[in-house]
């Protein structure tokens, strides 16, 4: 069965709102609704071949729900899941890439539950000993803490095995993957509601649940997972078979009895239930036990809670249905449970970010939506999650997490990150009691304990890297009214004074607990880079080097406007924040990506800030001055970057003056314009030092400097507003079409050339980058030429890999590798152990470049 219809089956919004409607779906219409959804995903195909294939597949117009919903569950399994000796399964490796795409769509655990329930059939709680025996058998080497599975690769597997594998760009929260979030969700649905209410009015939150469904919002979706919770036990109630309360006889006492079956009722009972206005005139009362997850609950309580985690028991109730759908002709039953999975379908569209879902903007939106956060106050599940096996396929952790303004609420995070990592590692250890006997000599109750109690008791290693957040100065857009000409001070002023706050929070942490060393190894910035440049965190970065920190990353061309946007950024940020050796680039796609692929996919014309557009022209005239290349080229760029200061500055400056006022950027303005007054005698060493160079600056090169005054709007700040204005740039005029596949490739270089020098890496991630970059397939991405494994030459580089958000992007770091494997080798078209040995060198690169506690 194609993909295609796959996904359409468990993602279709008519059905799911006829459902909502009318509690049940008609053949007839069902027929016309996955029709029209293929219709929307294959617009260029004619009718004729989307229903032709239809008819093929099913007897739509003769069938049931039932029938289709085994069928499909059936193919979703055969098309991607291959078992192996040991009980696990694993995705065929031909269609992996295919997979990927599917499970932003379908949560892999369906697959996954399918191929269990195929293979091994339904235990049901009768017998204990065999229950006990399916969940350790079976359950436990696949879904115990993933339902992630992977390839099936010896080669990997044992490079894995022997090297272990090292996560060097990891952002702790949003990693939690689907099955865990969403029951998270059902069980704690007011504390999940309190919690999205944060989100309620975002606009990029509005956009994501809108772009899904037509007004869809977020108290719609919690009326649907109550309807999800009201079905799920509903299904349960008939899958168990449980004695059942009957409604009250004449002495108000309740009978029982036995053999629940949904009806179509039941459905519009719940639905009537889930709105809480209609609930209050419903005249029917449903005959199933409310509290069924209790009781299935209690008859698992024997078998180790090792073993019975919530991933687990999940896994098993989807089991469940699987099997009972396959054995009974209650159509109501078959309804119910696509009416479930479709909810679920949605739930997941809603925090996995799709493959139609480009750019950083959409990617964000995933991050406002607040849907992961009761999930993800806890971490000791995902340590479990991204180790991935028992084995463990990690061994060392680089967890990202924003610190905050204020030092309580810092000593509280990392109190829980670090709190739940021991309990990880209690409950890694191979002998139960012994676990329980260190729990209690070794209970950590505060910071300072779990800093000083720092005992290995597993191989996985966590250190932490706080990344500092990029916000948009909003500023800029209200420059146009008269207040807020006159209250402006310098771009960027408020988000610089948080930052500030920030390294002045962790700065007090790391006097109070004088230990924090142990575990916090490295800064970043992270967050939209359109919205703030390496510039801003210039001053902040330097002094935490003063403060004897050096191990520093840094997000930068991973989504841009203009691809010259993009490679500047990644330049500033290893010129700015003076990265140096051991430090890395996080992404830094700018510098790689294949123009060609940049240029046929952005259209005829780039809408871009004047004084962006300025600035690019600026930093790749200066560069390519030093190449060889036509006088004409250069000329046209010059004549671009005079008009354009002209516009901005009111004055046509050339070329290499504005240069020289781009690279004082890395300067504090709060101090280079007095924004901040300080009385000598209280002036910190780095402060001092930094006056100095702004003073010495303004000496040596003072029109540069008078430009980079200019530039902040301290003297007219509507040079700013003209700055920030957009404008539109053809991308078939002179100036543009100056900038070809050749020369896009001499500025990648020379950044790549300054990160060599410096003996810096590149944090590659490649499903991140697939799903906000420019890409359609991992064959296009840059990593490859990177390697050395293309025609492109001159690119080499360090790369490290990572899994960045692997919740939102459906992944994880034993997956990421396995789409670098089967690219070299299927595509790339390398040897079996070509293949190997460049994973290899990409795994030990890991090693070298991983931020150290001691730095040299």
């Amino acid at each position: 069965m194609p993909a295609n219809i796959i996904k359409e089956s468990f993602r279709n919004t008519e059905a799911l709102l006829s459902y909502l409607r009318n509690g049940r779906l008609n053949n007839d219409e069902f027929s016309r609704i996955l029709f029209q959804g293929l219709r929307r995903r294959t617009p260029s195909a004619p009718d004729h071949i989307i229903k032709n294939r239809l008819k093929r597949l099913f007897d739509l117009e003769n069938s049931t729900i039932l029938k289709f919903l085994n069928d499909v569950l059936t193919s979703l399994e055969e098309r991607y899941v291959e078992p192996t000796h040991n009980g696990q399964f694993l995705i065929e490796s031909k269609n992996f890439a295919e997979w990927q795409e599917l499970i932003t769509e379908v949560p892999p655990l369906l697959a996954v539950a399918k191929a269990l329930q195929k293979k091994h059939d339904f235990i049901s709680l009768v017998d204990k000993s065999d229950i006990k025996q399916f969940f350790e058998r079976f359950l436990k080497p696949q879904v115990r803490y993933s339902a992630l599975p992977s390839i099936k690769d010896p080669r990997l597997d044992e490079l894995i095995e022997r090297l272990k594998l090292d996560d060097l760009h990891i952002h702790l929260n949003g990693s939690s993957e689907i099955e865990l979030v969403w029951v998270s969700a059902l069980q704690k649905p007011q504390q999940f509601s309190k919690e999205l209410k944060w989100a309620e009015n975002n606009d990029l939150v509005k956009e994501l649940y809108s772009a899904d469904e037509i007004g869809l919002t977020q108290q719609e979706q919690l009326k649907r997972l109550r309807i999800a919770g009201a079905l799920r036990r509903l299904l349960l109630n008939e899958v168990f078979n449980q004695e059942q309360p009957k409604c009250d006889d004449v002495n108000n006492k309740k009978t029982l009895s036995k053999g629940f079956e949904i009806q179509f009722k039941d459905i519009e009972y719940v639905n009537h239930r889930a709105d809480f206005e209609a609930a209050k005139n419903a005249t029917f009362a449903a005959l199933y036990y409310a509290d069924i997850e209790t009781l299935v609950s209690k008859k698992l309580e024997h078998i180790t809670p090792e073993v019975r985690t919530p991933l687990a028991i999940e896994a098993y109730y989807l089991i469940a249905f699987f099997d009972y759908l396959e054995n009974t002709k209650n159509e109501a039953f078959a309804q119910a449970l696509h009416y479930y999975l479709l909810i679920k379908c949605q739930f997941n569209r809603l925090i996995v970010q799709q493959t139609n879902q480009y750019g950083f903007d959409q990617f964000q939106k995933f991050t406002f939506n607040e849907i992961r956060s009761v999930a993800e106050k806890e971490y000791q599940t995902r340590y479990h999650q991204l180790n991935y096996s028992d084995l463990g396929d990690l061994d060392y952790l680089e967890g990202r997490f924003a610190p905050s303004r204020d030092l309580p609420s810092n000593i509280k995070r990392l109190r829980t990150i670090l709190s739940d990592y021991k309990c990880y590692q209690f409950s890694e250890l191979r002998a139960h009691s012994q676990s329980e006997n260190l729990r209690k000599k070794h209970d950590p109750f505060s910071l300072s304990d779990l800093l000083t109690d720092k005992n290995n008791f597993t191989s996985l290693k966590l250190s932490l890297v706080a990344h500092f957040i990029k916000r948009e100065d909003k500023r800029t857009r209200e420059l146009n009214r008269e207040d807020k000409k006159l209250s402006w001070q310098c771009r960027h002023y408020e988000l610089r004074n948080q930052l500030e706050k920030t390294r002045r929070s962790l700065n007090a942490l790391s006097e109070r607990y004088t230990n924090l060393g142990d575990y916090l190894y490295g800064f970043d910035a992270a967050a939209n880079e359109l919205d703030a440049g390496p510039e801003v965190f210039a001053p902040i970065f330097r002094r935490l080097r003063t403060s004897g920190y050096h191990n520093f990353t840094y997000h930068a061309g991973e989504d841009y406007v203009h691809l010259l946007s993009g490679i500047r950024t990644v330049a500033e940020a290893i010129d700015f924040l003076d990265l140096k050796t051991g430090n890395r680039i996080g992404h830094g796609t700018a510098v790689g990506i294949n123009p060609k692929i940049w240029r046929g996919r952005i259209g005829d014309s780039i809408v871009i800030k004047r004084g962006e557009r300025l600035d690019d022209l600026v930093f790749a005239y200066k560069h390519l001055c030093e190449e060889s290349i036509s006088g004409r080229v250069l000329h046209l760029i010059a004549a671009e970057i005079r008009r354009l200061s002209l516009d901005v500055y009111k004055k046509a400056y050339e070329p290499d003056l504005l240069f020289e006022a781009w690279k004082l950027r890395y300067l504090d303005p709060l101090l280079a314009f007095g924004i901040k007054r300080y009385k000598d005698t209280y002036l910190r060493n780095d402060i001092k030092d930094e006056l100095e160079k702004i003073e010495i600056a303004e000496r040596e090169n003072k029109d540069a400097f008078l430009i980079y005054k200019k530039y902040h709007g301290v003297t007219d700040s509507t040079i700013v507003f003209r700055y920030e204005e957009l404008v539109e740039v053809n991308t078939d005029c002179s100036c543009e079409r100056s900038f070809d596949y050749e020369v896009f490739r001499l500025l990648q270089k020379y950044v790549i050339g300054k990160i060599n020098r410096r003996h810096m890496a590149i944090e590659s991630l490649p499903t991140s980058n697939v799903r906000i970059s420019f890409y359609e397939h991992y064959r296009e991405h840059h990593i490859f030429d990177w390697l050395g494994v293309t025609d492109e030459k001159g690119m080499e580089v360090p790369v490290v890999l990572g899994s960045d958000d692997p919740g939102i992007f459906a992944t994880n770091l034993r997956n990421e590798y396995a789409h670098i494997l089967l690219t070299l080798e299927n595509d790339i078209g390398l040897s079996s152990m070509e293949a190997i040995t460049k994973l290899e060198q990409i795994v030990r690169n890991g090693k070298i470049w991983r931020f150290k506690k001691l730095s040299y």
